[in-house]
């Protein structure tokens, strides 16, 4: 049995993506040190030690870790279908991804779930290391099941000054989150939330790190990027998306996605199946 999941360590000082980005594989992110300022969608998610961030299939996200002491995060990436042998009727191992983004643990918790991470991430070449590899990451999937399950989990860390900017924004957000293809002109945007529109940058930028116009790209990428999975050209893709010129569409696609969107529907036609 081939390794189910990819895990890696990392470790910065200072971390920042420039851009919103979105991926096919599943990810688990499990903060170990530091602390660090996640937006998955629409919802803004302050990450510190004991924090567990799940991420499904094609949900935007960026983080920046915030200025305090080393930033230090597990990462799980796996293809979906791999798991298809390990779901019974009683037993969903991705209902979890798709109830939450978040888990808080305590301190108590911490040891137990850095052991099973640990577990995914020793590279022995040893007889049955790949299988208890596995088998820990298995348990790993039905133990975040179970603590989805009993609610306490799921609390919310106190709200910070900076938060309070990102809840002007948020209808903003979830505005173009709702209408990808509508008139996202800069304009446009600010008269609907009557806002200045310098005004709408300056606070869209603080909040999310990132501007108005990369956010809406963004979007329209994860939009067209859902098409081509579901076989539609690429110009056509693009144009279901909101993208007018389909030169345009590709160049920002490459941009987002490092790959042209042929080679990502290709792609994804070779390691993904769409459903388990």
């Amino acid at each position: 049995m081939e390794n189910l999941f990819s895990v890696v360590v990392n470790k910065d000082m200072t971390w920042e993506m420039t851009h919103f980005h979105f991926h096919d594989p599943y990810e688990i992110l499990f903060v170990t040190g530091g602390s660090c300022s996640f937006l998955i969608e629409s919802d803004l998610i302050r990450a510190r030690r004991g924090t567990i961030l799940l991420v499904r299939s094609g949900l935007l996200h960026m983080s920046t870790s915030l200025p305090d002491e080393e930033y230090v995060r597990y990462m799980i990436n796996f293809n979906p279908s791999s798991l298809r042998d390990f779901v019974s009727a009683k037993t969903d191992l991705l209902a979890t991804f798709e109830k939450t983004h978040v888990l808080y643990l305590q301190e108590s918790e911490i040891p137990a779930f850095e052991a099973l991470f640990s577990a995914c991430e020793n590279h022995s070449s040893a007889f049955g290391m790949d299988l208890r590899r596995n088998m820990a990451f298995l348990e790993l999937l039905v133990r975040l099941g179970e603590m989805s399950r009993d609610g306490k989990h799921k609390r919310l860390l106190p709200v910070k000054e900076t938060d309070r900017n990102y809840e002007r924004i948020r209808p903003i957000i979830q505005y173009i989150l709702d209408n990808p293809t509508g008139n996202l002109s800069l304009e446009a945007v600010s008269d609907k939330f009557f806002y200045n529109k310098h005004y709408l940058c300056r606070i869209f930028k603080a909040a999310t790190g990132i501007s108005v116009g990369k956010y809406i790209a963004s979007v329209r990428i994860q939009n067209a990027a859902r098409f081509l999975r579901q076989g539609y050209s690429v110009q056509e893709s693009g144009q279901k998306a909101g993208f007018k010129n389909n030169s345009n569409f590709i160049s920002t696609f490459h941009k987002v996605m490092d790959v042209s969107p042929g080679q990502y529907r290709q792609q994804f036609r070779l390691n993904f199946d769409p459903g388990i």
